[in-house]
């Protein structure tokens, strides 16, 4: 129910009790009217507190735009994106399935800030990234996790730190390795999946399937504190009525995911006390997206709130730039 709506059946309910006490003598329906009106002034501010909660988390975007072209023209199947949360004004990227083991770091305006090859990794189809922070550290998760005929026996999760970058310096050369590999597999068989994203504060990973259908599966995976020497089993938590979903993000605030499709984008919410599980059962916000020419990569930006996209090169040639494209928050 809305705050006008919640007001307007207050108001009734006065009318209507006020009426019914105006029966009884008037030294007393005095005193049970002011009476009335103290108790539902009490109801009112507790149930206002979902709706305030409900209308502060509610924001208003504006009409999706380019921002930049991407400088870099090694980046021609962009796949994923993360903002940077060690480095000021910085984005991350990958190439998709094929490509050597790399991600690439850019700025705003689209400039070329470094390279960085992860160490004992493959690239078979890596589809998504997403950046955190946990205990005052910053990280960078790679999902190779693309299956396009679902016959992977495993999938695999690298994090990595996300390297403090110089502000001064482009084009840096860097070699990281990760501090976990995580390999797991699907509890009802393969799936395709394009979309990746963490809750580091309940450390919890979700996989949203890509289905060319009506609706698809999220699937959690817990982030344990060290490796295991087996492969983890994803569990199914929700079912989402978007339509073939390419790419994901958890917002620094754990309140807000959002999907993305070729189109538009799909934004969920949730309470603080609430599971993400309970998040995905309610219906989404739908989130007009700027045009593009393949879109697989979406993120919050640095205020947590603004979304940034990326999209592949035009016929996959570098002489045609990767767009960095931005949907900003006007309210």
């Amino acid at each position: 129910m809305s705050l006008d709506s919640f007001s307007a059946a207050i108001d009734f309910c006065k009318l209507a009790l006020t009426t019914c006490l105006g029966s009884l003598n008037p030294e007393k329906g005095i005193l049970m009217r002011k009476l009335l009106c103290q108790v539902i002034a009490v109801i009112v501010l507790l149930l206002q507190v979902p709706v305030t909660f409900a209308e502060e988390h509610k924001i208003a975007y504006g009409e999706g735009r380019k921002i930049a072209d991407l400088a870099d023209t090694a980046i021609n199947e962009s796949s994923g994106l993360a903002c940077g949360r060690a480095n000021k004004d910085v984005f991350w990227t990958h190439n998709d399935s094929g490509d050597s083991p790399q991600l690439f770091a850019f700025g705003l305006n689209g400039e070329e800030r470094a390279v960085v090859t992860l160490l004992k990794a493959r690239n078979r189809d890596w589809e998504d990234m997403a950046s955190f922070s946990y205990e005052g550290r910053h990280f960078l998760l790679v999902a190779d996790v693309g299956d396009n005929k679902s016959k992977r026996k495993d999938d695999t999760l690298y994090i990595v730190p996300e390297p403090e970058l110089n502000a001064g310096k482009r084009k840096v050369a860097i070699s990281v390795a990760p501090i976990q590999t995580i390999d797991f597999r699907y509890e009802d068989g393969p799936h395709n999946c394009e979309s990746v994203a963490i809750h580091p504060q309940r450390r919890t990973i979700y996989l949203v399937s890509k289905v060319h259908g009506n609706s698809c599966n999220v699937y959690s995976l817990p982030w344990l504190e060290r490796e295991s020497s087996t492969p983890l089993v994803a569990k199914a938590v929700a079912t989402l009525d978007v339509p073939v979903a390419t790419a994901m993000d958890i917002s620094p605030d754990g309140l807000r995911a959002v999907v993305l499709t070729y189109g538009d984008a799909f934004e969920f919410t949730r309470k603080p006390e609430e599971t993400w599980e309970q998040g995905f059962s309610r219906s989404p916000r739908r989130i007009r997206m700027p045009e593009r020419v393949q879109g697989e990569s979406i993120c919050y930006g640095p205020d947590g709130k603004t979304l940034y996209l990326t999209s592949e090169c035009e016929n996959r040639n570098s002489g045609n730039p990767s767009p960095l494209l931005e949907v900003p928050v006007i309210k």
